[in-house]
């Protein structure tokens, strides 16, 4: 498995970008995003898509230059228009809204429309608690997704993060598609020509199939939990689309199949300050007090350890961040040196 030094993966993000028009800035912070994300182990939306989100650039399905703007605001809320920038842009600067507002009045939401993928949730719900905010983001895509009784695709996989603060500069976080497995392990089970479980897909007819050849064309995934994740999707859809002005549901195009296509995606991000609510020693001994009793419950027979929700990221990303460097897969190797050949952009990975 080859590697890369994650200042210099860093570096050759923000150069591709300013290339195509991106400004410094807008690079910066989507570089930051997508290395981050590949620091948590989140691979499959750190900057092996950084070709693509260039691609959709080239073709116009975003805009290089655009920069996303406040369309409606008040004390606790503000609705953003995307504008087609980069999804990570707008993202990154509607949490940033989020959480100015809600250290004024104590919690605040913040939906967007006219957006695109941006990549992990988690890293944005993460944004907030870093100062200290339980952090809420999550977004709408284009329809992937069969609903109980359903046949077709008929809502998307709607990612959903909650992000918060412990005191010791981490965080108990949680990331999810609300999709019952990734579309990427049905994608991985094709190409290897293997059976997969019952749970994971609908044929035509609506009923489950353990052929995942089926998948996109004639198969759609399930939704997470049955009802309840298909439920959670429609809050999704409701807090990152219907209160936004967004594109739903049919109306949201994918993002990376159709290039020149507007994505026309919705987010939402909610931040709450603790410290406004009660005494933030108070909260990190409470939420100690939870984390303590969770680790300590009794264990399965051969296991020894019990796993927070983001404990096993955060261990990815400290490992990464003492080594300095990230072991790259063989898909983000070979994205990364054919945007290197691309651009005329050197990249050092060995």
């Amino acid at each position: 498995m080859s590697k890369i030094k994650i200042v210099d993966l860093y570096s050759f993000s923000v150069k591709a970008l300013t290339k195509i028009g991106v400004s410094e800035e807008n690079a910066e912070i989507t570089a930051k995003t997508l290395v981050s994300t590949d620091m948590f182990g989140v691979v499959t939306h750190g900057t092996k898509n950084l070709g693509q989100y260039i691609e959709k650039i080239e073709a116009g399905g975003l805009d290089a230059k655009a920069e996303p703007t406040v369309m409606r605001e008040g004390p606790a809320f503000a609705i953003i228009n995307g504008n087609k920038a980069l999804g990570m842009v707008t993202a990154s600067k509607a949490m940033r809204i989020a959480i100015e507002k809600a250290k004024k009045v104590g919690i605040a939401y913040v939906g967007v429309k006219n957006s695109c993928h941006f990549g992990a949730a988690g890293y944005y719900a993460n944004l907030a608690a870093k100062e200290g905010l339980l952090g809420i983001s999550m977004s709408n895509t284009d329809p992937v997704i069969a609903v109980p009784n359903g046949a077709k695709k008929a809502i998307g996989t709607n990612p959903f993060s909650f992000a918060a603060p412990t005191g010791d500069g981490k965080s108990v976080f949680l990331d999810i598609a609300l999709s019952n497995v990734a579309a990427l392990k049905v994608i991985m089970a094709q190409e290897k020509g293997m059976a997969i479980p019952d749970t994971w897909l609908v044929d035509e007819d609506g009923k489950p199939t353990t052929d995942a050849s089926l998948f996109p064309q004639n198969a759609s995934l399930q939704p997470m939990a049955a009802h309840k994740g298909y439920g959670l999707c429609v809050l999704v859809e409701i807090l990152s689309a219907v209160m936004t002005g967004a594109g739903m549901l049919s109306e949201v195009a994918s993002w990376n199949l159709d290039m020149s296509s507007t994505n026309n995606a919705g987010h939402a991000f909610i931040a709450i300050d603790i410290a406004q609510i009660m005494d933030t020693d108070e909260f990190n001994k409470r939420i100690s007090q939870v984390i303590n009793e969770l680790k300590n419950a009794p264990k399965e027979k051969g296991k020894d350890t019990i796993f927070l929700p983001g404990e096993m990221e955060w261990n990815k990303y400290d490992k990464a961040e003492e080594s300095g460097e990230l072991e790259l897969t063989d898909a983000m190797a070979n994205s990364l040196l054919k945007l290197a050949d691309k651009t005329g952009i050197e990249i050092n990975i060995y």
